[in-house]
């Protein structure tokens, strides 16, 4: 059952690319429904405007990226689908930055706890930054386009042309950590995009060797990350404890209280942790905010009626 969740989930991610390159500001809207039930008007704007910049220094990059990509390599249907998206971020931003507006205007919230939003929503962007360039080969453009791409050429027998799609997904991560976590903020990262600019130099010099089969160095993108994490979310040990102090919560026993095959999914915000329980049949059924300093349950919000 986990395992048929799972594969859902990378389909779902990989096939709508507009979907996972707004991961962060869909994240943010959890923590918007938050500040909305308890009316809490100030942090709530924050957050709307926590989601925009989301968008603009996360989603608005990867979109550019990918469609000067398309445009300066003639996939004409593939540049229009990515202004396409372009369309759909903006239009998501102007929403966010009009709640924040409306908001704010209702807003008593004091500068004191204001300013503590304000330190939680720097580690909760801090921790978004380098996440989309770290799943670089398992989500969005490159299982959805390079690698069919890929495929196509393989079947052809085009090892050069292989090699060269290799290399510019190599390019197109770097570009990724330079323009987002580097650009941003959250340090040690241009050594990411060094190395995978090393990579795709390396491939284009086998490629010019006009090779007969593959060399086993065209996959060697795909483990780079391994070698080069800097950054440490806590631990599993940690995540199974959040877990734990989210399932016996009353509210969440009775939600999930005749559902079968539900399975726990916590993911570390910089500042708190989010736990959604799902099963296959209904899909997410309690999304709980758990605070990591104190372990406080913060909100729980349930789809189960």
């Amino acid at each position: 059952m986990l395992r048929a969740l799972l594969l859902f989930l990378i389909l779902f991610l990989t096939v709508q690319p507009s979907v996972a390159i707004r991961e962060g500001t869909a994240t943010a809207e959890v923590f918007i429904k938050r500040y909305e039930r308890s009316g809490d008007f100030g942090k709530l704007a924050l957050w709307h405007e926590a989601a925009a910049e989301c968008l603009i220094c996360i989603s608005v990059p990867m979109n550019e990226i990918a469609h000067d990509y398309y445009r300066r390599h003639g996939y004409k249907k593939w540049a229009a689908r990515a202004k396409k998206e372009a369309r759909e971020i903006q239009k998501q931003l102007q929403y966010h930055r009009s709640r924040a507006k409306t908001a704010w205007q209702k807003s008593e919230t004091s500068d004191y706890s204001l300013n503590v939003e304000r330190e939680n929503i720097a580690k909760f962007v801090a921790v978004w930054l380098p996440r989309y360039p770290g799943r670089f080969y398992e989500y969005g453009i490159y299982p959805t386009f390079f690698r069919e791409q890929r495929k196509l050429a393989e079947q052809s027998g085009d090892y050069v042309k292989v090699l060269h799609l290799e290399a510019d997904a190599a390019e197109m991560c770097a570009a990724q950590y330079e323009q987002i976590p580097i650009a941003y903020g959250p340090k040690n990262y241009q050594k990411h995009s060094d190395t995978y600019r090393q990579h795709a130099l390396l491939l284009r010099n086998l490629a010019r060797q006009n090779p007969k089969a593959l060399p086993r160095a065209v996959d060697k993108g795909k483990r780079i990350l391994d070698l080069l994490k800097t950054q440490k979310f806590p631990a599993g040990q940690r995540a199974a404890v959040i877990i734990h102090i989210a399932r016996v919560d009353t509210r969440v026993r009775m939600a999930l209280a005749g559902q079968n095959g539900v399975n726990a999914y916590p993911s570390f915000q910089g500042f708190a942790w989010i736990v959604n329980f799902s099963n296959h049949s209904r899909g997410n059924l309690v999304t709980v905010i758990v605070d990591e300093k104190t372990s406080e349950i913060l909100a729980v919000f349930s789809s189960v009626k």
